[in-house]
């Protein structure tokens, strides 16, 4: 009884989110970008506002509880204030992929990074308002955390944030929606790239745990490449605002979407009337991006002392910012996180741990031959995957009815090719693994330069058809088979409760007392604070003398640089190179960022 009352008690939020954050979109949409946009992409517009309000509000209060409700229920009658212009082409098929992001909502599991930054960040986002120096209470914290500055808006009554991880699959579910409208079986080529999209996600997007924040931003990419497409064919004005309008979205989330720039080289010819146009005619858009990066900038500054942590030449001194983490540890991290992905934990796994090569000299040891290390990683099977359902999509089109050829090869789709396969290059270079982009990178360079060599404006054949029905059924048996799993796993010590009432992890901790009697907890956890009090310190830094001073109700953290990077290279050498190193629950590993 008590789980058939947490479904519906989740279809409940799960509806009332969605409709509060449509409400949003309408007031973006027509307060300030005025432009058309249809359902789906009015829901993901609705997302970019409350990321700004909350990130605005943090800077002056803490995101309480009761704000947060007063606004999701302003959004709430801004919905049924813009009901009537809602316009949905295809409602059967929308009612058939809410349900079946629904079903692939319910889930005790959490997405594996939850406990480490994902709920403290949102934690820390409801309990106080921004904090300065807040990379040095974690740093994992001060990455660019787009989609949970928003997620701090949604913690509701009893329930508390328990719910708020169904909020990446709405993303995806406005993206999907939006994505179906611009389906016309008349242009071959953004259908062929809509079908492998949604083949991508019947048969690999199946469990809500693989919804984090990745998987928005490689929504919003397929979005800036479905643009850039239907401008080539149609040279429509409304594309290059809806492009720049997403990448800026992209970019505010994950850095890496910064590949997708590329794309805009379409408009390369007209570049004089889009920066006219740009300032003059369509300005509220232009202010409204400056809005975006002068908030995303400086609270990026307040929590880390960079406008991208750890992008090192980023970041400031700490004589000209206090609180800033300093060119040193920012360098160290950047260094992590190329050697992150480039291969090193699979070379060290392969080495069973007694091989201890760091990650600077990780990157010197494999600076041009790191990729063999890569393909040992099991994220080389995703890149398989991708391709396969790649080809597919594209050998579908040799199947193929020749039939009212009204699409000829722009003059331009040479040029275009050219700008679409360097996204994937850099892609390959930089950080070729799936999840950082190369879902919606290398497909599309494909794709685009199959069309190149084979130019083919005809409709698909109805084994397209086929295939969508046994992705359904995929997709469908799939959750259904691991939804019965969780809800006969009664001995599972993630759900002391019941289904879909996911424990957030209460760890023991001890309290700490600092500078001014101030207080700080320490968690018994190496990593994770879970449902620990803030703010709160991993065991990893118990031992490390951190002050915290408040001023004006801000709360202003620092540490001594040298003894923090000290603790951050002995927890790598105890733990990152042993077959034990995080000792964590639940029998995971946490990724290298």
């Amino acid at each position: 009884m008590n789980d058939t009352f947490n479904i519906l008690i989740q279809l409940f939020f799960f509806l009332f989110f969605s409709t509060s954050i449509i409400g949003y979109g309408f007031l973006l949409k027509d307060k300030v970008l005025k432009i058309n946009f249809n359902f789906g992409e009015i829901g993901i517009l609705g997302f970019f506002s409350l990321y700004v309000i909350a990130n605005i509000l943090n800077f002056f209060v803490p995101i309480h509880i009761y704000l947060s409700s007063g606004i999701l229920l302003i959004g709430f009658i801004l919905f049924f204030n813009n009901y009537k212009n809602i316009v949905i082409s295809k409602k059967l098929v929308a009612c058939l992929i809410f349900f079946l992001l629904f079903i692939s909502s319910l889930t005790i599991k959490l997405h594996d990074d939850a406990l480490l930054y994902q709920l403290p960040y949102v934690k820390y986002k409801q309990e106080f308002k921004i904090i300065f120096g807040l990379v040095y209470l974690n740093d994992f914290l001060a990455y660019s955390h787009g989609l949970y500055d928003t997620m701090a808006l949604f913690k509701v009554p009893f329930f508390e944030n328990r719910l708020i991880f169904v909020l990446p699959i709405i993303f995806f579910m406005f993206f999907i929606l939006s994505i179906i409208e611009y389906f016309d079986k008349k242009e071959n080529i953004t259908t062929t790239l809509i079908i492998f999209i949604i083949f991508l996600i019947l048969f690999k997007f199946t469990r809500s745990k693989e919804f984090g924040t990745d998987i928005p931003v490689i929504a919003l990419l397929f979005l800036i490449q479905i643009y850039s497409l239907k401008f080539l064919f149609k040279k429509e004005d409304e594309y290059f605002y809806k492009m720049l309008v997403m990448f800026t979205l992209a970019v505010v989330y994950k850095i890496y979407a910064v590949l997708a720039i590329f794309y805009f080289f379409i408009f390369i010819f007209n570049i004089k009337k889009y920066f006219f146009d740009l300032f003059i005619k369509k300005k509220l858009i232009f202010l409204f991006i400056i809005l975006v990066s002068l908030v995303t900038f400086t609270k990026n500054i307040v929590q880390s002392g960079c406008l991208n942590y750890p992008i090192a030449f980023t970041c400031f001194n700490k004589q000209e910012v206090k609180w800033s983490v300093g060119k040193e540890i920012s360098h160290w991290r950047d260094e992590v996180l190329k050697a992150g992905v480039k291969g090193w934990m699979p070379y060290v796994r392969e080495n069973q741990y007694k091989e201890k090569i760091f990650p600077k000299q990780y990157n010197e040891q494999f600076k041009y031959n790191f990729h063999k290390n890569v393909f040992k990683d099991p994220d080389a099977e995703k890149i398989l995957i991708v391709l396969l359902i790649c080809l597919i999509a594209i050998f579908l089109n040799f199947f193929s009815q020749k039939k009212n050829i009204i699409n000829t090869k722009p003059t331009q789709f040479n040029f275009f090719i050219l700008f679409s396969i360097i996204p994937a290059v850099l892609w390959f270079w930089l950080m070729p693994y799936t999840r950082y982009g190369g879902y919606a990178y290398l497909p599309f360079s494909l794709i685009i330069l199959y069309y190149g060599l084979t130019f083919r404006p005809y409709h698909l054949f109805k084994v397209v058809n086929f295939f969508l029905i046994i992705g359904i059924i995929y997709f469908l048996s799939k959750n259904i088979y691991r939804i019965k799993d969780e809800l006969l796993s009664t001995d599972n010590s993630e759900t002391p409760e019941s289904f879909l009432m996911t424990n957030l992890g209460n760890y023991e901790f001890e309290t700490k007392q600092i500078n001014n009697n101030r207080e700080i907890y320490i968690s018994s956890h190496n990593w994770w604070c879970g449902s620990v009090p803030l703010p709160c310190l991993p065991g990893f830094w118990k031992n490390m003398d951190i002050k915290i001073k408040q001023k004006y109700g801000y709360l202003f953290v620092f540490v001594n640089e040298n003894e923090y990077l000290d603790f951050q290279i002995k927890k790598m050498n105890i733990y990152n190179l042993s077959k034990d190193r995080y000792n964590l629950d639940f029998n995971q590993e946490i990724r290298v960022k």
